[in-house]
């Protein structure tokens, strides 16, 4: 506070600014003198015919202005924490700030957390062409929505997957770039696994293997259909690559009665024993009579091999007692 003979005013110590001002008339006489009470803080001026208090409430209400003008967030942010929409307004110029300089991904970060139109912000992004910093403030986004907001999680979760499979794409063809490729796969795997987007990926697994169909990537597409427990289109992908031996596996490791029924007969043209071994261990969960296309289908074209045909018989009447004809 300034007291000058006719006025008072009070200047902002931070930026140099006149706040406030108030001008006496000339029937007080001249300001003399100004006291602050250092118990309650009120001020107290005084002329020699009148005596003026003062009483400041919230003087710091407006630092977070002047801080935001000076590009002091973080000082900005601490003034305001109390009030909502001002550390919006701050976040905001925080991120136009750092996009302006050229750091999109602290950028990204922050206009997560504004109220900025979603629609505006990622067109930002696209056409700057920065595609991880979008991709951070897809990330940023989708943790902050409340799990009732459902069509929007799916529309994040939909578009981040599509992001992640074009740059695995193009750092794929990059023999350079392998160990960036590792990474971004890991990091991938760890936003399908992740427990938060659990439910909106089975919801919409059939939408994320079609994406990664369309993209051609069966190693992903294998991880995804077992973290969503979709075995047989795992046992079927092994399949179809002739690695019998794991498609064997995955049905030994999860016991599903229907999924060795359907695939059994492909299996045995090309690893008899082995699936006569898995049978014998499923024992009394595998109903014989399911078994037997199977069964024919690998007596026909057994040749001079072993008949494990007959040891999986013997194994139903000997150990099963299997007496139906």
């Amino acid at each position: 506070l300034l007291l000058l003979p006719d006025r008072v005013k009070a200047i902002c110590t931070l930026n140099g600014q006149v706040v406030f001002e108030d001008v006496f008339t000339e029937k007080f006489g001249p300001l003399k003198r100004m006291v602050k009470d250092p118990v309650i803080g009120q001020i107290w001026i005084h002329t020699e015919r009148a005596v003026f208090r003062y009483h400041v409430e919230r003087e710091p209400r407006d630092v977070w202005k002047m801080y935001m003008s000076m590009g002091k967030f973080d000082l900005a942010k601490e003034y305001c924490k109390d009030r909502p929409e001002c550390i919006d307004m701050v976040l905001a110029k925080e991120a136009d700030h750092c996009f302006q300089n050229k750091k999109y991904k602290e950028s990204a970060k922050c206009y997560a957390l504004t109220q900025n139109y979603f629609e505006e912000i990622a067109l930002k992004f696209i056409e700057a062409k920065q595609e991880e910093a979008l991709m951070e403030y897809l990330l940023k986004k989708l943790s902050n929505l409340k799990p009732s907001e459902k069509i929007q999680i799916t529309l994040l979760t939909t578009w981040l997957t599509e992001l992640y499979l074009n740059r695995l794409g193009m750092l794929e063809s990059d023999t350079s770039k392998r160990s960036l490729y590792l990474k971004s796969r890991d990091e991938f795997r760890s936003f399908l696994s992740s427990p938060r987007n659990k439910e909106c990926l089975f919801n919409n697994r059939a939408s994320i293997h079609d994406l990664l169909a369309s993209h051609g990537d069966t190693e992903n597409m294998v991880y995804f259909a077992v973290l969503m427990q979709d075995y047989e289109r795992v046992v079927a992908h092994h399949c179809q690559h002739d690695d019998y031996d794991e498609a064997l596996h995955v049905l030994t490791k999860h016991r599903d009665e229907k999924l060795f029924y359907k695939f059994s007969p492909v299996l045995m043209q090309h690893i008899p024993r082995k699936v006569v071994d898995s049978w014998i261990m499923m024992g009394k969960r595998l109903d014989p009579k399911n078994l037997i296309p199977a069964l024919v289908n690998y007596s026909q074209s057994a040749g001079t091999h072993i008949n494990e045909a007959i040891r999986y018989m013997e194994f139903c009447v000997f150990e099963l007692k299997e007496t139906e004809q």
